[in-house]
């Protein structure tokens, strides 16, 4: 039997003493779909996927994304919150730790399923069933863990990221489809910056530094690379926030050489 209530919670990362949201091996290999197009829709997509913000001020305090759950689309069967855990790979997502008056009462946790193939596997849920993934996608964000309700841009990206998601492997050799944790997503700031969209820039920019911080944290990490990188990324916000893209522009040239 488990506690019903979470421990206090550790000062420093929000969550109850002997909880783990990390996957304690090596990641997963990530398989992607040999026939998507990797567009910047796609690539959104996949940087929302590992963003904490997505699922609310709860994830964001622990550093919860949908891939702390779900790494590369796989399981994590580490994963392990005090209280809201059976055993490592279950999780309750009704119970009010993830937002105050939520809660249902009851000790439910249920295992983290795979995202691997999902797009062929509807419908869609365990306690709530839902026979659209946009639908249940957008469940999982608002109900199950107080986020923001996403607009239809983020739902769009989203969705096309976790579609395509493969569940095979092509004869071992994974190559063709390869991502990689170092992937970048300085693309994505082309558009706004030529089109003068501050408000879109400011939001990919906090985005994309959040994901170098999470990299920094990696073993191996190329901490001076990410260094340059998050300062470029500062320069290129300040100069857009002074209205002045033609510089903003100019300093995103000289960065993405490098990515």
């Amino acid at each position: 039997m488990f506690a019903t209530t979470p421990a206090t919670a550790d000062a420093q990362n929000w969550l109850p003493p002997g909880s783990s949201t990390e996957v304690l091996s090596d990641p997963p290999t990530e398989l992607i779909r040999p026939d998507t197009i990797r567009d910047d829709k796609w690539l959104y997509g996949r940087l929302l996927f590992r963003s904490p913000s997505l699922l609310g001020e709860k994830a964001v305090r622990i550093g919860l994304s949908c891939n702390s759950c779900h790494p590369n689309g796989h399981a994590n069967e580490d994963f392990y919150i005090n209280g809201l855990s059976d055993r490592p790979g279950h999780i309750d997502v009704t119970h009010r730790f993830w937002q105050a008056g939520f809660g249902d009462g009851n000790s439910n946790p249920i295992d983290f399923p795979s995202l691997r193939g999902v797009r062929d596997t509807p419908p869609y849920g365990t306690i709530n069933i839902f026979p659209e993934l946009h639908v249940f996608t957008r469940h999982v964000i608002v109900t199950e863990f107080a986020g923001p309700p996403p607009n239809l841009e983020k739902m769009e990206a989203l969705v096309s990221y976790l579609n395509s998601i493969d569940n095979k492997e092509l004869n071992g050799n994974q190559s063709i489809v390869q991502t990689g944790a170092d992937m970048s997503y300085l693309s994505l700031l082309r558009s706004p910056l030529e089109n003068r969209d501050y408000a879109k820039l400011n939001e990919l920019i906090d985005l994309v530094r959040s994901d170098y911080g999470r990299r920094a944290r990696m073993p191996n990490a190329r901490i001076e690379e990410i260094r340059i990188t998050v300062t470029g990324l500062k320069e290129i916000d300040e100069k857009a926030a002074a209205n002045d893209f033609a510089a903003a522009l100019m300093i995103y040239e000289n960065l993405i050489p490098d990515q």
